[in-house]
């Protein structure tokens, strides 16, 4: 990576703090309200078909969505430059699918028990889903993204593996992009020993499928083709 590269990056990595703090901040003046609209009315609607207090672990998962936004903001703060892992276990889960669809689970019809969502499976379906999309803006977004200076798995893949070309990086995502596309599909597929319903299995898996042809070709959120 260049000086100049490097210069953009740490100013990249700054305003994206700064603009992080700016969040923090409006979301501590209006989190009355934004826990009574958005976490309490979930927990409310799911309540009286599970039977049980749901708020909490909707509050949690919006919690962990927030602390992992934070934590990308640190490392810009500080000028920290993450492993790939580090930086994939975080960023899994600041690309923020955890608010969209996990809350989704307890209204789409199956009742879904502590233990179920304590599970090694529900925590697996969400992280091979969420990581492989997450991996999959990354290569599409990344041009747009280096110029603003802002750290991604491409990026990261190079330093992690030192003369390795960009080209070659984006080779490599893409085939761990694969490798969990169909671990994810493994997982909603199987029958013995699962104990996540296949409805709520599915949800994981139409999800995953939104977001590749959301960004197969481009950059969705930033594309300027028009549908």
């Amino acid at each position: 990576m260049t000086s100049l590269m490097l210069v953009a990056l740490q100013r990249g990595m700054k305003i994206l703090y700064d603009c992080l703090e700016m969040l923090t901040a409006v979301l501590s003046k209006f989190k009355s309200y934004f826990r009574h609209f958005t976490i309490s009315e979930t927990g409310d609607k799911a309540v009286t078909w599970h039977g049980r207090n749901l708020t909490v672990h909707v509050a949690q998962i919006w919690l962990e969505t927030l602390e992992s936004m934070l934590t990308e903001a640190e490392r810009a703060r500080k000028k920290t430059v993450p492993t790939m892992d580090e930086y994939i276990a975080n960023a899994s889960v600041s690309f923020g699918l955890g608010p969209i669809v996990l809350p989704a689970l307890y209204l789409v019809g199956p009742k879904l028990s502590e233990k179920q969502v304590e599970s090694p499976e529900y925590h697996n379906l969400f992280r091979l889903m969420s990581t492989s999309r997450r991996l999959l803006n990354d290569i599409q977004s990344y041009e747009r993204e280096s110029k603003q200076g802002k750290l991604h798995a491409v990026t990261l893949q190079m330093l992690d593996r030192s003369g390795t070309s960009e080209r070659e990086a984006i080779e490599r995502i893409s085939s761990i992009i694969i490798s969990m596309r169909r671990e994810l599909l493994k997982l909603v597929l199987q029958e013995k020993d699962s104990i996540i319903p296949r409805a709520c299995k599915d949800l994981f898996w139409k999800m995953s499928a939104v977001m590749h042809l959301f960004y197969m070709n481009a950059d969705g959120f930033a594309s300027d083709e028009k549908t």
